[in-house]
């Protein structure tokens, strides 16, 4: 590839990273063996606001960290979580990209996955977010120096960054085979075979020209055994090389019980998740219990109240200041439980509602019939009035006759 196409192809990876609305899943390899996965969702659409939320507590409960997220395309989240060397050996951190050899001098990394449209269920990545016919950017990164082989569509080999747009309409085989090669490890190993190859040159000169034939008989033993050392060093340099660049049957086998424990683990999350649920659900029911009887209480002042006031044993200030104070009561229920489910909190609000309308409704009418008293009194101070002066003005008449 020409070099202003990788600087090109560079620069275009980084500009949609930047840009991004969608969503992005990039599953990073450190150079410690550990890994990272960088999940990014965000939309533009308010219709996408309440599944944003719910997939971003879901990540939270699986122990990922969680950052809100916003950019000129939209808004959404960032969720990122860790796994170390030893935690990479035993699962995938994403489910697709395994580690398949953890060697001295190299590490194997191997993707074989097809993605369909039950692939965001399986990796656990929420609701599909799709922009430019592309349901989700999956992207995996390794560090500087890593020989990969794959059939990524949009890849950065300088930046060592690979890229597939999938959709689950559309089936798509992902295919990689990466190898780290550690070289720190490798230049330790050559070092220790050089050194030992100048030692057996020194001691090979020094055999030549010794008279004592019992020493240049140790002497040549103990080349042999020093012989031996670089020997077994390339020869498991050898072995790491073909398990770090081939498809073995351990490679297999260590996939598959990968998966196995992949498969634990989800069971294991569905479990607590299940546990969790059900522990909030009794201590949400138990909130409503109290509430319940909170509220029969409420309700039965209401009612003693709307008594009082109909026998005329409170006057209209009381009536609407007790009302005002019951429906105070009322609202107050809400804030004083804090295990409420979603459903039971939209219950208890109709329960709450109900209570502050009927004390609002009392509180009104008892202000209109006070209203209503009081303009029938002024109506008849009014037609005493209009009689008294008929009554005035025809004794006026009758005396003038």
């Amino acid at each position: 590839m020409k070099p202003y196409v990788k600087i090109g192809l560079t620069a275009a990876l980084i500009f949609a990273f930047a840009l991004l609305s969608g969503f992005r899943s990039q599953t990073i390899i450190h150079d410690d063996g550990s890994e990272t996965q960088d999940i990014l969702k965000v939309s533009a659409s308010e219709s996408d606001k309440d599944a944003l939320e719910a997939d971003a507590d879901e990540f939270q409960k699986r122990n990922y960290t969680v950052m809100d997220y916003d950019n000129n395309n939209g808004k959404g989240f960032r969720a990122m979580r860790t796994l170390t060397s030893e935690g990479a050996n035993k699962s995938s951190i994403d489910r697709i990209v395994h580690k398949t050899h953890d060697g001295i001098i190299c590490t194997m990394y191997y993707i074989d996955y097809t993605y369909n449209d039950g692939s965001l269920g399986y990796l656990r990545l929420g609701k599909a977010m799709p922009e430019n016919g592309a349901d989700l950017e999956y992207i995996v990164s390794f560090p500087a120096g890593t020989d990969v082989k794959s059939n990524s569509p949009a890849a950065d080999v300088q930046g060592q960054t690979y890229m597939w747009r999938l959709t689950g309409t559309k089936p798509q085989t992902i295919k990689l085979q990466a190898t780290v090669w550690h070289k720190l490890t490798i230049y330790a190993f050559l070092f220790v075979i050089i050194c030992i190859f100048f030692s057996v040159i020194v001691m090979e000169f020094r055999r030549k020209y010794t008279r004592d034939w019992d020493k240049a008989v140790r002497l040549r033993r103990f080349e042999v055994a020093l012989l031996f050392i670089p020997l077994f060093i390339l020869g498991y340099m050898a072995y790491e090389y073909y398990e770090g660049t081939h498809i073995t049957a351990n490679t297999l086998r260590t996939i598959s019980e990968q998966q196995q424990e992949e498969q634990r683990l989800r069971d294991e999350e569905d479990r607590k998740a299940k546990e969790t649920a059900a522990r909030k659900q009794l201590e949400s029911d138990a909130a409503v219990a109290r509430i319940r009887r909170k509220a029969e209480d409420i309700t039965e002042s209401l009612h003693a109240l709307q008594q009082k006031y109909e026998n005329g044993k409170l006057s209209v200030s009381q009536v609407k200041s007790e009302a005002a104070a019951i429906a105070g009561q009322a609202r107050e229920l809400l804030g004083s439980e804090t295990a409420l489910s979603d459903a039971d909190t939209e219950v208890v609000k109709q329960v709450i509602s109900t209570i502050t309308n009927e004390a609002e409704s009392l509180s009104s009418r008892a202000e209109a019939k006070e209203k209503e008293a009081v303009e029938k009194q002024r109506k008849k101070k009014s037609d005493t009035k209009k009689s008294g002066d008929a009554k005035e003005t025809e004794r006026n008449n009758t005396k003038k006759r």
